[in-house]
């Protein structure tokens, strides 16, 4: 079972590398599925997943100018704060089940609903994403308000939240590659800070903590697909890459929306 979860988190890394990163949410998922663990301790995997890979994204891009720390740390203050709240004291604080408008709920629903919604939003914005971001420059209290949002993904389902990062960021000026450079920077920060707010959940000690031995095979994996997969980047048609790679998210969305909520 470890072997095909290297597999896959490999092919995963692939896919990220090659469509130009995102899409880590696809760990939370795998985690769930292939090793029967929560949706929120599969979350906290894709947050180790998001911060590593995006740290090692970061590193890769210093020599090259790439990282505007400056407008980073704009975004970031807000949404390491709020992706650290969600996972410190709101996630601990959702019962396993509880009513809300006469409906059955659970924490384990509330995370496949956002995760579905995320999943199919990538999904037709990479579609779409031949559409130029507005002209319009991005404000001081944009950036802040996005930041809020980020950290909210972050929080709840693990998600790094590239994809609207970088287009703020291009709004402030940056050319496409310092855009996915700073955005690195954000998504590494902000997904380790998310991360320490799990450490007294004992949602997740009651599962017993961590598998760092499955964490570190998938967070290498990924990683090296992430390389691999920027690679071959230059032999494969960007069109045909955002097609794949959003079929893929919507498939993956449909099945759980099947399992979860449908089925259950």
């Amino acid at each position: 079972m470890l072997g095909l979860g290297a597999f896959i988190s490999l092919l995963i890394g692939i896919v990220l590398g090659l469509v130009g990163g995102g899409g880590s949410i696809l760990t939370v998922p795998l985690v769930h599925y292939l090793f029967g663990t929560s949706m929120l301790l599969a979350t906290t995997y894709s947050l180790i997943v998001v911060s590593v890979a995006s740290g090692v994204g970061t590193l890769q891009r210093l020599k090259s100018n790439q990282v505007d720390f400056k407008q980073g740390l704009i975004f970031v203050l807000p949404s390491m704060t709020v992706a650290f709240i969600i996972r410190r004291y709101i996630l601990p604080a959702i019962p396993e089940s509880f009513e809300f408008m006469g409906l059955q709920m659970s924490l384990e629903i509330i995370i496949s609903i956002l995760l579905i919604s995320v999943m199919l939003f990538t999904a037709i914005r990479t579609l779409l994403s031949k559409r130029k971001p507005s002209s319009e420059p991005a404000t001081t209290l944009n950036i802040l308000l996005f930041g809020v949002l980020t950290g909210f993904l972050s929080g709840f389902i693990g998600a790094g939240g590239g994809f609207i990062i970088v287009p703020i960021l291009i709004r402030l000026g940056m050319d496409i590659r310092k855009a996915v450079g700073t955005s690195m920077f954000i998504i590494s920060i902000q997904s380790a800070i998310a991360l320490s707010g799990d450490i007294f959940n004992p949602q997740i000690a009651a599962e017993g903590g961590i598998d760092w031995t499955l964490v570190s095979v998938i967070t290498l994996f990924t990683v090296s697909g992430v390389l691999l997969g920027s690679y071959l980047q230059r032999y494969f048609s960007g069109k045909l890459l955002r097609r794949v790679f959003s079929f893929i998210l919507i498939t993956v969305a449909l099945g759980i929306l099947l399992q979860k909520i449908i089925l259950k």
